[in-house]
């Protein structure tokens, strides 16, 4: 699970560096265009996050923008700070509103919030970088936890919404952590490897029709649609192309 040792890592790093970088310069993220907007974005979710686990009540993320004048890294830092705070006082497994007009538990936010703080650092260190690589604040257990997260949170959301099927299934294969990962036609994520609960499971991995192959970092990148799957220097494609194209590119994460 993201752990609030990721998480202050990550958090640390990004109010570092978003002191250091221009407000104005672009990012890849066709959402929030600039750095500064990825600043105030995850300000933003962090202070909101951070209400709903101290109050147990659902909140508007809308009320948690930051103030028009507000000095941006300043607000941030205090966000974080709040943050770290109630999620370290926070019973994990109190009930708590999460994504998705859900109910979870404090546990939910603490991993959401470290994957969160990842992604978007990797964001704001593409306005120098165009192309970095997973945050390296994260060790290899935090990266494949966002691969975890990204099947038990977000593909399920997906299939909720009626998400198109894949054609066939999908395995995803880290080579740097031995974990593996596959992909049903219906968006349903399981580990099978080195974790798998039986040789069955890792045997239907090896079987999968289409295998993509790279480090654990890349694959959540990929995923998250922060990395070209057409980087064959990072990415290692076995069988239908097409379906691990289809992978990468169907719109999952809203």
């Amino acid at each position: 699970m993201g752990s609030l040792a990721d998480l202050r890592a990550v958090a640390d790093a990004f109010a570092r560096e978003s002191a250091g970088t221009d407000p104005a310069a672009s990012v890849r993220s066709a959402i929030w265009p600039t750095a500064g907007a990825v600043v105030d974005h995850l300000g933003n979710i962090q202070r909101w996050a951070a209400e709903q686990v101290r109050t147990g009540v659902r909140a508007d993320r809308r009320e948690f923008r930051r103030p028009d004048g507000a000095d941006r890294v300043a607000w941030f830092r205090e966000g974080a700070r709040e943050l770290m705070r109630v999620l370290d006082g926070s019973d994990p497994d109190r009930p708590v509103p999460v994504l998705y007009g859900a109910d979870g538990t404090v546990r939910f936010w603490q991993r959401r919030m470290a994957h969160e703080a990842a992604k978007h650092l990797w964001d704001l260190r593409s306005a120098i970088d165009p192309d970095p690589r997973f945050p390296f604040e994260v060790g290899h257990a935090g990266r494949a936890d966002a691969i975890d997260e990204f099947g038990e949170v977000f593909m399920a959301e997906a299939r909720r919404r009626g998400i198109l099927p894949l054609a066939g299934e999908v395995a995803l294969v880290a080579a740097d952590s031995g974990d593996s990962w596959l992909v049903s036609p219906e968006w349903v994520m399981r580990r099978v490897g080195p974790e798998a609960p039986t040789d069955g499971a890792r045997a239907d991995a090896a079987a999968a029709a289409t295998t993509i192959t790279g480090e654990v970092g890349d694959l959540a990148l990929l995923l998250w649609e922060r990395a070209d799957l057409a980087a064959h220097d990072r990415f290692r494609v076995e069988g239908d192309a097409t379906m691990a194209t289809a992978l990468a590119t169907t719109p999952v994460h809203l």
